[in-house]
């Protein structure tokens, strides 16, 4: 195992929460009708409706996903009438905007039963793809009443219009129970939602992966990938490396959590040719760097050649165990020779003290090959690197990781 006290920086952009859905239905007689609101980022994402990919869903591209929305409508909106299910036919689909100018996409869909509804049963599991704690805020109105229902994956709202004279009494009774529970409820209204807004706001401030941040992110990758410069391909590279790095932290933060949208993210990203996989021996997402090798074979003296040639080689870095000798030995050099060509990189002291890593390594292999004399060679070259950091860099964390270093590296 490597280690080093190494330190890595990331810079996140503010995420907002994954919004709500919702959901209006109104049963009248033999008609059931619901106009259904959802995130167009996450509908974005999931549907690929902006086909141009300049960040906007225009009237013409909505049109033409129309039969693609519906089918996706229609496919996570399942209503049983009567114990049979009911065909919902999409009417009309459109764009708008919440009061914090959110977008949203709205479709509005209509159902007709050959007879009046006796019972109803109505299931949603929208955008569970992206997350399987999606949730959609229902309200039910029928027969001027309005039940509100959070639909989720195997979550069913049923009612009774019809009720026979038992369910009647059994309404009554309901009735009255539930004017007693709201008494009792009423003293704990305000700590209770209190602790609501408390355990929302922090829901909010710990996003880190989010639908609208992947969907953004995969629209930028698919035009670099349409362009064929080269600095196009170092920006693809930038991109795919920030997004393995989002895709550990948030791993890092929240375990597994997010695994629809971790796992969309993996199939488009292969769906584009960007190589992002999950490397189980160090428990972390790891990009190939294939854009940053592509650019450094068409412009190996570019001016973004350093910064490609050291994101290839931390990649070798953080992905070797340290205990292939010939090949640590190879990356030691491959490192010094970087260092040669560019001796005032920005991130000199971060490669040093990766190269003084490989040396401790190679000693150790050395001395467990009983190999007295190379193990001590490779030990004083770690240790000279550490000092070489250390009074280079001083006050920053690879020169304190190169003063620990140094103190394990004692005789």
């Amino acid at each position: 195992m490597r280690s080093a006290c190494l330190v890595l920086s990331l810079a996140i952009a503010p995420a907002q929460a994954p919004g709500v859905s919702d959901a209006q239905f109104t049963i009248d007689g033999r008609t059931v009708h619901a106009v259904l609101r959802l995130p167009l980022d996450a509908v974005d994402l999931l549907l690929r409706l902006d086909r141009d990919l300049d960040g906007q869903v225009s009237a013409a591209e909505l049109d033409s996903a129309r039969a693609t929305v519906g089918t996706y409508v229609t496919k996570h909106l399942q209503v049983t009438v009567d114990g049979t299910p009911l065909p919902m036919s999409i009417e009309r689909i459109g764009v708008g905007r919440d009061a914090d100018a959110s977008a949203y996409l709205e479709a509005a869909a209509a159902g007709q039963s050959p007879s009046r509804i006796g019972a109803i049963a109505i299931r949603s599991d929208f955008l569970t793809e992206i997350s399987a704690a999606h949730r959609t805020h229902g309200q039910i109105n029928i027969g001027g009443r309005a039940d509100d229902f959070m639909f989720h994956a195997g979550a069913i709202y049923e009612r009774r219009l019809a009720p026979n004279r038992q369910t009647s009494s059994l309404l009554v009774l309901a009735a009255l129970l539930v004017i007693g529970a709201l008494w009792w409820a009423r003293r704990r209204t305000v700590p209770l939602t209190v602790a609501a807004l408390l355990i929302a706001s922090a829901a909010r401030a710990d996003v880190i992966m989010s639908a609208a941040g992947l969907n953004t992110t995969l629209k930028t990758m698919e035009r670099l990938t349409r362009e064929s410069s080269g600095n196009s391909k170092f920006q693809l590279g930038l991109e795919a490396d920030a997004l393995a790095s989002l895709m550990n932290q948030e791993v890092e933060s929240h375990g597994m959590q997010e695994r629809e949208l971790l796992d969309l993210a993996l199939s488009r990203t292969k769906e584009l040719g960007v190589g992002i996989a999950y490397n189980r021996e160090k428990k972390k997402f790891f990009y190939d760097g294939a854009a940053f090798a592509d650019y450094l074979e068409d412009a190996p003296r570019g001016s973004h050649a350093a910064d490609a040639e050291f994101k290839l080689l931390s990649y070798q870095f953080y992905q070797s165990t340290g205990t292939d000798l010939a090949a640590t030995i190879a990356a030691a050099g491959a490192k010094k020779r970087f260092l040669t060509r560019y001796p005032t990189f920005g991130e000199a002291a971060e490669l040093r003290l990766y190269l003084a890593v490989d040396y401790r390594d190679v000693s150790r292999q050395y001395r467990d090959a009983n190999d007295s004399a190379n193990a001590e060679k490779y030990r004083l070259l770690a240790r000279a690197e550490c000092r070489r950091i250390a009074r280079l860099y001083p006050g920053t964390d690879q020169a304190a990781a190169a003063r620990q270093l140094l103190q394990r590296t004692n005789p």
